[in-house]
């Protein structure tokens, strides 16, 4: 089964595939990727930042939380989620995302094109959207009270 590729950020619901007496079989992305990645991220700090001309990528957060933010290139609306421990966020191509992580957090990134640099750095624009001078008020204004 393939899926559609949503066009804005969207949290995902996992497939719960099988259950039984030895456990669990739950896909968190069914869509041809290039590279699966574990990420982890210190308490209070900052990734993405970016837009990505083509690539996308699936996030399952293992352990941890992030305050997620988003907008479209061609809105100034900005969007949040406060993504936590077992759930899954697309983000996709064209779309200014930045995450922080107010305590330590592990993920599983899966993307649609390889992670080696050039590859990565060819297809990403950076934009600062959230930095550490306005994450406060980024928080008061678009997250979760």
């Amino acid at each position: 089964m393939q899926i559609k590729l949503p066009l804005k950020s969207t949290l995902f619901k996992n497939i719960q595939r099988d259950k039984d007496v030895r456990g669990q079989i739950l896909s968190i992305v069914d869509y041809p990727v290039k590279n699966v990645s574990i990420i982890e991220s210190l308490p209070e700090t900052f990734r993405s930042n970016h837009y990505h001309y083509v690539d996308f990528h699936f996030m399952y957060l293992l352990e941890g939380e992030i305050d997620y933010f988003y907008k479209s290139l061609t809105s100034n609306e900005i969007n949040y989620f406060k993504v936590k421990s077992q759930e899954t966020i697309f983000t996709p191509a064209n779309e200014i995302h930045s995450c922080y992580f107010p305590v330590f957090t592990s993920m599983v990134v899966s993307s649609g094109f390889p992670r080696d640099q050039k590859t990565y750095e060819d297809d990403t624009e950076r934009i600062d959207l959230v930095t550490q001078s306005n994450i406060k008020e980024m928080l008061e204004k678009y997250g979760q009270k």
